[in-house]
């Protein structure tokens, strides 16, 4: 009787698109609920069918619509996030910019690159000047 059970979860699993853990939880709670409750009503085998399905389908549901939810708060505090990024590189930049920080950030350094090989190349060595 179990092992009908968890091939239904799993057929459903398959049948919809992304099946978290949380998903095949409760879409297994789901069935096993409401195979319980199908049954219980008149004693037939149909009828927990029927329920388990359903169940299996509320459950389904129920997780989908409460990972939607978890997926809205982070795409909600990540764009908080991103736009607070770019405000404080747009202040940085112009800071460093405009002279009106307290100490230049950045200075022209130089340094040797050694010689090295890299994918049969042979790189000689090189002074090079960047901005740090």
């Amino acid at each position: 009787m179990m092992d009908k059970y968890l091939y239904s979860v799993g057929l459903i699993c398959l049948f919809t698109a992304g099946c978290t853990m949380r998903q095949a939880g409760y879409t297994a709670l789901g069935t096993a609920a409401g195979g319980g409750i199908g049954y219980s009503i008149h004693r037939d085998g149909k009828e927990a069918a029927i329920g388990g399905l359903t169940g299996a389908l509320a459950g389904n549901l129920g997780a989908q619509w409460q990972d939607k939810i978890e997926k809205a708060k982070h795409d909600k505090t990540y764009q908080e996030g991103y736009r607070q990024a770019q405000a404080d590189a747009a202040v940085k930049n112009w800071e460093d910019n405009t002279g009106k920080s307290a100490v230049p950030k950045k200075r022209l350094v130089s340094f040797m690159v050694p010689k090295h090989e890299e994918n049969n190349v042979i790189y000689d060595a090189r002074e090079v000047q960047d901005y740090r």
